[in-house]
This record gives C-alpha cells, structure tokens and sequence, in this order.
C-alpha cells in the first residue's frame, strides 16, 4: 500500500494537506496534466515534480 504523504514519483514527502489531516491540499487548485494524472491516479504528486513535467513536457 502507498503512503499517502509521499509522492509516487520521487518519493518524497507530497505536502497533502488531506493526508495530513489539514483539511485541503494545495494540488485542489493546482492543474495537473492529464498524462501525469493518468499515470499515478491513486497518489498526490508534489509540487517539485508538477514544476519539473511542466518544464520538460510542455
């Protein structure tokens, strides 16, 4: 099972605020591409790796 507060591509800590128990998470206003959505579904991506997909692919 995936922990919820680290980030399925790098494998550091996403900053979730759901996980966390914070009440939102930063990524619910962020855009997402839907390439990176499809590929990990399940998991909150950091914002260190959206930055770097948006840099490299688009």
């Amino acid at each position: 099972m995936a922990d919820e507060k680290q980030c399925p591509l790098c494998g550091g800590n996403n900053h979730c605020g759901v996980a966390s128990q914070k009440g939102d998470c930063w990524c619910m206003t962020a855009n997402f591409p839907k390439e990176m959505l499809s590929e990990n579904p399940t998991s909150c991506i950091c914002e260190k790796c959206l930055e770097e997909y948006r840099k490299h692919n688009m």
